[in-house]
Parts: C-alpha cells; sequence; structure tokens
C-alpha cells in the first residue's frame, strides 16, 4: 500500500505547545482512532470536544480525571443527523467560544447497509464540516484554524472487496481537497487536509465477511486480510497530530507503518478554467 516514489518523512516529532490553548473538535472520538486523537490532543494542552453516537463511559471519566483542568466535551450525536450536528456544533462554540481545529473520523463499515455506509461515512464528513465552518472562518468572526478529515488508502486505490467503503472515502478525499481552494482559505483562514491510514487494528472491521456484499469473496478476504501490515489506533493519532503541525493546505497524506507520506495529486483534468 505504500505509495510509490514518495519519501517518507523523519521520525513523527510532536511539539505539544502548538496545541496548547487550542479548542478541538473530534467526531468519532468514543473508540479507536478518533479516541486516540482526543487523548493525543488533551495531552498536546487542547480542550476537546468529542462527538460520537457510541458511548464510552469508562474511557469518558478516564480522559477528564486525566485533564482535570482541561474542558472535555462530550456530545452524544449522529453524525448522519445534519440538524442535530449543526445544534452540536452551536453548542460547542457556546461553550468553547471559538473553534481552532476539527479531525472528523467517525465511520462504519458494512457494505450491505449502502444507505447507512455513505450517511455516515461520506455525509458525516460532509455535516461535520460545514456545521464548522460559520466558527471557524475569519469571514465570520473566527479565527481559522484546520480541518482534517480521515479517509482511507481504499479511497485511493480500490480494494474489490469493499466497494462501498471505499467509493465513500475516494469521495471524502474529494470533497476536502474542494474546499482546501486558496481563494477560499483566503477569505476563511481555515486550512483542509486528508488523511488515509492503511491497515489499522480497530473494531470497525469485526465479523468482517458478514458485512461484505459479495459472500463468494470471503476465503480471499481472508487471505488479503492476513496478509496486511497492520497499525494501531495510537500509531494513527500521533500521525494524524504530525499532521496538524505541518498545517498545510489541500495536502493529502497516507499514514502507513507508522509513517507519514505525503501524496501528490495530478490533475488529470486539463479542459477545466481556472478556478474562480
Amino acid at each position: 500500500m505504500k505509495p510509490q516514489g514518495i519519501p517518507p518523512t523523519t521520525t513523527i516529532n510532536q511539539t505539544k505547545m502548538s496545541f496548547r490553548g487550542k479548542n478541538a473538535v473530534v467526531t468519532g472520538g468514543a473508540g479507536g482512532i478518533g479516541l486516540q486523537v482526543s487523548k493525543q490532543l488533551l495531552s498536546a494542552g487542547a480542550a476537546v470536544a468529542i462527538i460520537d453516537l457510541q458511548d464510552n463511559l469508562e474511557e469518558f471519566v478516564k480522559l477528564r480525571a486525566a485533564h482535570p483542568t482541561q474542558s472535555v466535551m462530550i456530545i452524544k450525536m449522529d453524525v448522519a443527523n445534519k440538524k442535530g450536528v449543526e445544534a452540536t456544533y452551536e453548542e460547542i462554540a457556546k461553550t468553547f467560544g471559538n473553534i481552532d481545529i476539527v479531525v472528523n473520523v467517525a465511520g462504519i463499515f458494512n457494505d450491505k447497509d449502502v444507505q447507512r455506509t455513505l450517511l455516515v461515512n461520506l455525509g458525516g464528513i460532509i455535516n461535520s464540516t460545514l456545521s464548522a465552518l460559520p466558527y471557524m472562518g475569519k469571514d465570520n468572526g473566527g479565527k481559522g484554524g484546520i480541518v482534517v478529515n480521515m479517509s482511507s488508502v481504499v479511497g485511493l486505490d480500490p480494494m474489490f472487496i469493499i466497494p462501498v467503503y471505499g467509493a465513500t472515502k475516494a469521495g471524502i478525499i474529494n470533497f476536502t481537497r474542494c474546499l482546501a481552494n486558496e481563494k477560499y482559505y483566503q477569505r476563511s483562514g481555515i486550512k483542509f487536509a486528508t488523511v488515509c491510514p492503511g491497515a489499522t487494528m480497530t473494531d470497525m472491521f469485526t465479523n468482517f465477511t458478514e458485512k461484505i456484499i459479495f459472500p463468494e469473496t470471503s476465503d480471499e478476504t481472508y487471505r488479503i486480510l492476513d496478509r496486511l501490515n497492520k497499525q494501531s489506533a495510537a500509531d494513527v493519532s500521533r500521525c494524524i497530530l504530525n499532521v496538524l503541525e505541518k498545517d498545510k493546505n489541500g495536502a493529502v497524506y497516507v499514514i502507513e507503518g507508522k509513517r507519514v507520506y505525503p501524496l501528490e495529486i495530478k490533475p488529470q483534468w486539463t479542459g477545466k478554467e481556472q478556478a474562480l
């Protein structure tokens, strides 16, 4: 899965002070990669609001106990619920005053449930991102900031066993790159980046073969999964903080083997007019 011809970054060097005093929102923060991102941001000095439909009371208690002087908001909300997400961001903005960082991680895997997969994986990213903009943009009284949306390597390179999931991840890349238009950045002060992790050990893919739409591929699916080099959610979260530190508008990164690789995506449509 490692992109060819792209040199890896150097070993991750976290500068925790860069996040001190920042206000961050993490969707999908109740478990997996999202929970690890929340922990990393809190350890680096940020206040964190977690948006998730799932409950993880034990971990939330630990977060608050470990960071008693920092704000930790927990909001139970389905990211597929547009109106609910909008109201959630209004609540967060009232509590925090401003929003500096958004990391959209929330997602599911169930190719058999096409509508739910589309609504959560792609719709949820869109809902969260667009709901955050009024509270971040300099053109609306905000301070600017950065939004990092989590896609996947299967959004870059097709994997035949998960076409629905892969389609949502491809959509995330395009959506995020569209918002990274320089004209919009000059007006809003908001940067956008996309991260594409490789195989990562999370609970999302439990009972994997029961959620694929072509059951006849089960044997091949297991062989593919066994061959993949897997990384932990904590590994990916450290890389995401590294991406936040890079603060590069429009960037797309692959996270593979506990390292961050910048990806160069060249224009394919040569006939389009220049951006307005």
